[in-house]
């Protein structure tokens, strides 16, 4: 944990060499956020400018960050950084008034081209039904994957995220700290017994990607499904959990 000392140092300091070593410090994690957003990145968003909200986000956890709390830095860094890279995601996402409509679209018109297909539909079948743009299907999808995650984990841990662990570390099997050991397993207990009630094939998939920390594009050629189903699949079982939870929470 970084001490108070070294925190009033770096703000007060003006030598380079401490944000140096900071980000250099914590850029492993930053890159690990960033790959953990990846199933709710839209293409219109490189994954270097996520890099680059998620250094932000540690410098300003570390401005902002108390000792006294008893949180240990890495946590709290944590929340600051992800933090920064869904409001980057969010500047692209499209806006609230056409998500919605468009989120309807494409569920409708995927249903309809499995009904008349026999399989599921590719992201490019979907459309070209539509008339969108290929990316246009994907960002929609990646929104709506935002949307689904963030309000699952404001359920569980609040707005402002005091609890200094996330959804991610929920599903995972990293330990907590001590001092957050009996509120974590209380909602652990409760998640795991909504996860229970999904659909063996969403169970699978959440393991893939929460436990064993695959890729979407893995994740896709182990399920034999695209990549953009995964995201359909991520989303749905992502949505029924935060209904499982809702009444227990």
């Amino acid at each position: 944990m970084l001490d108070r000392g070294a925190r009033q140092n770096y703000i007060g300091s003006a030598d380079p060499r401490d944000r140096e070593d900071l980000i250099l410090s914590y850029l492993p994690l930053v890159k690990s956020l960033a790959g953990r957003l990846s199933i709710a990145l839209p293409v219109s968003i490189d994954k270097s400018d996520l890099i680059g909200s998620g250094i932000i986000g540690l410098l300003e956890a570390y401005e902002r960050y108390d000792p006294a709390k008893g949180v240990k830095f890495s946590s709290y860094a944590t929340l600051r950084i992800r933090g920064a890279m869904i409001d980057e995601i969010r500047k692209v996402s499209l806006a609230p008034r056409s998500f919605f409509s468009r989120i309807r679209q494409i569920q409708d018109v995927s249903e309809e081209l499995r009904q008349t297909l026999g399989r599921e539909p590719t992201q490019d079948e979907i459309a070209n039904r539509l008339g969108w743009p290929e990316n246009a299907v994907e960002k929609v999808w990646a929104h709506y994957n935002l949307l689904a995650v963030t309000s699952l984990e404001t359920l569980l841990f609040g707005e402002g995220g005091e609890s200094a662990f996330t959804l991610k570390d929920m599903l995972s099997a990293t330990q907590a700290d001590p001092d957050q050991a009996l509120i974590k397993e209380e909602r652990r207990q409760l998640l795991a017994e909504a996860l229970n009630e999904l659909p063996e094939r969403e169970q699978l998939l959440l393991s893939l990607y929460y436990y064993e920390n695959l890729t979407q594009k893995k994740i896709a050629r182990l399920m034999g499904i695209s990549t953009v189903r995964v995201s359909q699949l991520h989303a749905r079982a992502i949505r029924r959990l935060q209904e499982r939870l809702g009444d227990r929470i």
